[in-house]
């Protein structure tokens, strides 16, 4: 049975009017309230619906899928608003409906077959736990797919990602701007696609900028859940001496990191400064906050349903990849290092 407004509101925790308000792109909603019904409406896969233009109108569905759950966890729902409140206002710009679907697992068997159900003419797909041979045994696809938070070059497929390389350098050239010489990078435990670029992009920078990297010292892999701060205080138990920067491939990697460093004693950022990757709005109320890389999900979401307009006015055109740039915020975690010898210790 279809959700309703009211079941949407209620687990927004809004009324069904203000949540009527936002499905129809109305103004004066803040960005927050926005954010927790647009979540609501995807938890329950609402069907979020347009003025028809004529019988042509068009149904896009967007496939939330949870692969292993390391990145696409509750962690990750205000990424899931952002990147729906994107393509909802680009589809009602191109006068299509957009709905919602979300699998718990990766069956390319179910997921081909959901998609010849109904009059769906396309499907945007959330690609942030699938890798190169997955989002191959996507490609028999009845209906175009374009796929977002990922990226693989030898596809020919549509994919809208973050710019992880300009953005990993930025970072770098920061710590580096900021006095800091010896530079290390936490990892999650379990590789994604987006990990292993920003990995591979903190190397090739480190090395551009003329950085020494002592890739058994300076290289930590925690995981990328909550489980990250005991991952990081195993590593304490044998590790004192650490760079005075760290760089965390994501934001939930970071909270594990500085937790477990300012329990064992050290002082962020006057024994080591962090800097995250994401952006998450609870960064401005860490302690200290966390300075991270900003990109833009709105952003993605709007260009994935651009580029599949475009797709589906002309479904012979030649194959996309665009990346969205992202920028440094600076906060509290991260300060200018004073010359010293070797790394914090305590």
């Amino acid at each position: 049975m279809a959700a309703t407004i009211k079941q949407i509101a209620d687990r927004a925790g809004v009324s069904p009017a203000t949540v009527s308000l936002v499905l129809n792109m109305r103004p004066g909603i803040k960005a927050e309230t926005r954010d927790k019904v647009f979540e609501a409406a995807a938890d329950l896969e609402y069907r979020l619906r347009h003025p028809a233009s004529g019988a042509g109108n068009a149904t896009v569905r967007f496939l939330r899928i949870r692969k292993h759950g390391h990145i696409v966890n509750p962690n990750h729902r205000v990424f899931i608003a952002d990147y729906m409140d994107g393509m909802e206002r680009e589809a009602s710009l191109q006068f299509c409906a957009l709905e919602t679907r979300s699998y718990e697992k990766f069956d390319p068997a179910e997921i081909l077959a959901s998609l010849e159900e109904g009059s769906v003419a396309g499907a945007i797909v959330l690609g942030t736990e699938l890798d190169e041979a997955d989002i191959e045994a996507l490609r028999s696809s009845p209906v175009p797919l374009v796929f977002i938070d990922t990226f693989h070059s030898r596809l020919g497929m549509d994919f809208v990602d973050m710019d992880n390389e300009s953005s990993v350098f930025a970072v770098v050239e920061y710590f580096k701007e900021s006095g800091h010489r010896r530079i290390g990078i936490v990892t999650g435990s379990v590789p994604t696609r987006n990990f292993r670029l920003r990995e591979r992009s903190f190397f090739e920078s480190m090395e551009r900028l003329g950085l020494p990297f002592d890739s058994d010292q300076d290289l930590f892999a925690i995981d990328s859940t909550d489980k990250g701060k005991l991952d990081m205080e195993r590593i304490l138990l044998v590790r004192r001496d650490l760079p005075t920067a760290l760089f965390c491939v994501n934001d939930i990697v970071a909270y594990g990191c500085a937790s477990a460093l300012q329990e064992a004693g050290f002082s962020i950022p006057k024994d080591v400064s962090i800097i995250g990757f994401d952006d998450l709005p609870s960064n401005a109320y860490m302690s200290p906050p966390l300075c991270s890389v900003k990109v833009s999900k709105r952003r993605i979401g709007q260009c994935a349903m651009q580029l599949l307009a475009l797709r589906l006015a002309d479904p012979g055109k030649e194959s996309e990849k665009i990346l969205v740039g992202g920028e440094l915020v600076i906060r509290g975690s991260a300060s200018p290092q004073e010359a010293k010898k070797g790394g914090s210790a305590i």
